[in-house]
């Protein structure tokens, strides 16, 4: 467009702004037709975007569109300025009342969604060596008898441990599986998940140091997950023949005492069940699985008394579900251990996801 047009277009629509704001000493322009066809594109402004901080939609407000610099007071955009805009990408078209001099234009509206928030930060995970990372696959050498397997847990903890520690995958521990799993949901906040397992643990060993455990990390909520090396040691001792189950009143009552322990501190805890054992694990300690779904149905029972917390049964959603446990009988995997840490971040969204939602439209009766 040459320089005598481009101003003369100028001139017209700034003796329309005139007009229309009721100035009678401006000079008025004469709507001449254009010298060759098709109307001037109109500027609208550049897109906008806008968070909602509580879900629901934002009021939106721009300046009229312009042509050649000058605003366009004769023109209307749809929806109007001072609209309230729902979550999403939503389209402004705005027209002039001289199509024949002035096109349309268009602009986008983005309203994103307010950051997910989670309502707590601080968690804890406590009980033995499932709870510390024990991946039972690094424990021994391919082509192992898995038989021996527990045989050699015993012998290696009656050693020090050195060859159970090589065993211990912090990084592979559903803790830090969990932690993985809920800095990128939720990006704006800052977690810690403290892994308090301890290889051979029995349960009283545990329940002596929770409570200065507790009050060192202070967390807001805390996974419990305890009881096989009890049951472990109760078989050992009973010998090779029995086979049934043994009592585990004892051990529920102590994971009972660490409950109440820990709510009383103020901490919401989730109790897990025990996870399943597999065959090598039944054949070179007969009753194990017996024993184990014994104490199961103990912590089940115990699910209308933890308060604020509940029961995370990890052994329902586990049995029979190939991989995930490892060779020696009821160790994890690592793909184990990254269900489980899948299942605690479920239940803990579930529970405490706080990122407020746009209230769900009802159909009137």
């Amino acid at each position: 467009m040459s320089f005598t047009r481009r101003l003369f277009l100028v001139v017209m629509f700034a003796g329309l702004a005139a007009a229309c704001s009721g100035d009678s000493n401006a000079p008025m322009a004469t709507l001449a037709a254009p010298t060759s066809p098709g109307a001037i594109p109109m500027s609208c402004p550049p897109a906008m975007a806008q968070q909602s901080v509580d879900a629901l939609p934002v009021t939106m407000t721009w300046s009229p569109p312009t042509l050649a610099g000058v605003t366009v007071d004769r023109s209307s955009c749809a929806p109007t300025s001072g609209t309230a805009f729902p979550i999403g990408t939503s389209t402004v078209t705005c027209t002039s009342a001289e199509p024949t001099y002035a096109s349309a234009c268009s602009f986008d509206i983005n309203i994103t969604p307010p950051d997910p928030k989670l309502r707590f930060t601080r968690f804890l995970a406590f009980g033995d060596s499932i709870t510390a990372g024990f991946v039972s696959e690094g424990f021994s050498a391919p082509g192992s008898d898995p038989l021996q397997i527990p045989a050699m847990l015993r012998a290696a903890s009656s050693r020090g441990g050195a060859s159970i520690s090589r065993a211990v995958q912090p990084l592979n521990a559903y803790p830090a599986v969990l932690q993985n799993l809920l800095t990128p949901a939720y990006m704006t906040q800052q977690f810690t998940v403290a892994n308090e397992g301890r290889s051979g643990e029995k349960v009283a060993e545990g329940a002596a140091r929770l409570r200065s455990t507790l009050l060192a990390t202070q967390p807001e909520v805390m996974m419990l997950f305890e009881g096989f090396n009890d049951i472990d040691l109760a078989l050992f001792e009973a010998g090779p023949n029995n086979t049934s189950a043994i009592d585990v009143r004892s051990i529920a009552s102590e994971l009972r005492w660490m409950v109440n322990t820990a709510e009383g501190l103020g901490v919401e805890v989730l109790l897990a069940t025990l996870t399943p054992t597999t065959a090598p694990r039944e054949a070179s300690d007969p009753g194990t699985r017996a024993s184990i779904e014994a104490l199961n149905d103990e912590i089940r029972a115990m699910a209308p008394t933890l308060g604020r917390g509940g029961v995370i049964d990890l052994y329902s959603m586990l049995d029979g579900v190939p991989g995930i446990i490892g060779p020696d009988g009821f160790h994890p995997t690592s793909a184990g251990y990254r269900r489980i840490g899948e299942i605690f971040f479920s239940e803990i969204v579930n529970r405490h996801d706080v990122t407020p939602r746009a209230p769900s439209a009802t159909r009137a009766p």
